[in-house]
């Protein structure tokens, strides 16, 4: 871009913030910081990459797949006593996991300063529903 035409719109720029309040002047300098901070490369520190491994990890696959298969059967109404106490331990397993999941997310949003819902939208994060 040309610097001539650059500088009369940073001008510009200044010119329309000159004549905001206090507060309005407050709501523009936090949507630059939030654009700042997209343009900004993303380097995250040990503690950061490590919340983010655990917060995208699961369940075992071989659990994961048992569970499943219980919740099948049990919505076959085919569990037998045994199948069914273990699904109750393995449900109780998957709802320790959304929850240490949510622990993560927290903690992540902490590091960061930011809301857990600006975590989750940031990470475009879909819930993880473990239902039996």
């Amino acid at each position: 871009m040309n610097t001539l035409i650059h500088n009369q719109q940073l001008n510009n720029i200044y010119q329309s913030l000159s004549i905001l309040n206090v507060i309005e002047l407050d709501q523009v300098m936090q949507e630059i910081i939030l654009l700042r901070r997209k343009k900004l490369p993303t380097v995250l520190t040990q503690n950061e990459t490590e919340l983010l491994r655990k917060i995208n990890s699961g369940a075992p696959s071989v659990i994961q797949k048992r569970y499943n298969f219980l919740v099948k059967k049990r919505n076959n109404e085919s569990l037998n006593e045994s199948e069914y106490q273990e699904l109750l331990e393995l449900t109780s397993y998957m709802e320790n996991l959304g929850v240490k999941r949510l622990e993560y997310l927290l903690e992540l949003a902490r590091l960061k300063n930011l809301s857990l819902d600006d975590i989750i939208e940031q990470l475009q994060l879909k819930p993880k529903l473990y239902v039996a």
